[in-house]
């Protein structure tokens, strides 16, 4: 008898902690599972995204259809849809839209300028852009903007013509924020294939009439709105000697000088 009661005891000792140790674990995976699912907190991101840049083509809308058109080309640019670009030209000014005219002849005609929002036109620039005279340039690359006068307001540059040696000119508007308008610069301009350097306030330029006849100039941006030619490199092929003569030119006391010169034979 003694030994059944001892067997018994023995056997309510080991199951006694069965409900202790199961409704323990219940609870940890209870408080596991509740922390777990609890919503992460979202990093909220209050910066606006960057405004979209560039130009876009407009599709045609007239009832002639684009193939009965004159000068309609299958395969090429149709810009009778006209374009419009929009671009920042300062980070506290409103994104600026320019729209292009499209022409009966497949040709950019004016160039609409508006603020923000508004459909209100401030400028109409003159234009007649003929994508002939840009190839091989595409007409989405006619207008681009740029820093030109190193004020931190970029500035329009329209793209004219472009050659098969790859010069190419433009037209120059620098936007002036007194009078909130593009104003054509006379001298940028007139040069050719140019480009800027922020760092340095620089214009760079260079053109060629064959692969060893270039030419490339360095202008220094004045506080008064000049720009200096600071830098001039020469090449000059000679086809009957067959040599290049390359001359380098430095603003010395106010006046260019001839810093360097070297003939070599023309490259086999």
């Amino acid at each position: 008898m003694r030994h059944k009661v001892i067997t018994v005891v023995f056997a309510l000792l080991l199951l006694a902690p069965v409900p202790f140790l199961t409704s323990h674990r219940l609870r940890s995976a209870s408080n596991h599972d509740s922390a777990t699912s609890a919503p992460s907190p979202v990093a909220s991101d209050s910066t606006p995204p960057p405004p979209r840049e560039g130009c876009k083509l407009a599709t045609y809308t007239g009832t002639i259809p684009l193939n009965k058109l004159q000068y309609y080309v299958a395969g090429e640019e149709d810009v009778r849809g006209g374009m419009t670009c929009t671009f920042l030209i300062h980070p506290k000014l409103p994104l600026f839209t320019f729209h292009f005219a499209g022409q009966a002849d497949n040709t950019f005609g004016n160039l609409d300028i508006t603020s923000g929002t508004s459909s209100e036109v401030i400028q109409t620039i003159e234009n007649s852009t003929d994508p002939n005279a840009i190839a091989p340039a595409k007409a989405e690359s006619a207008l681009t903007v740029v820093d030109a006068n190193f004020d931190g307001y970029k500035d329009l540059k329209l793209l004219s013509t472009c050659g098969v040696t790859g010069n190419c000119s433009y037209d120059f508007y620098l936007y002036d924020p007194r009078a909130n308008e593009f104003v054509h610069n006379d001298f940028l301009s007139g040069l050719v294939t140019p480009s800027f350097d922020q760092q340095k306030k620089q214009v760079l330029t260079s053109s060629n009439s064959s692969v060893y006849d270039t030419q490339s100039e360095t202008y220094r941006y004045e506080n008064d709105g000049r720009y200096t030619l600071i830098r001039k490199e020469a090449s000059t092929w000679d086809r009957d000697a067959r040599t290049i003569t390359q001359r380098t030119y430095e603003i010395r006391n106010g006046q260019m000088e001839l810093v360097d010169s070297k003939t070599t034979p023309e490259p086999k």
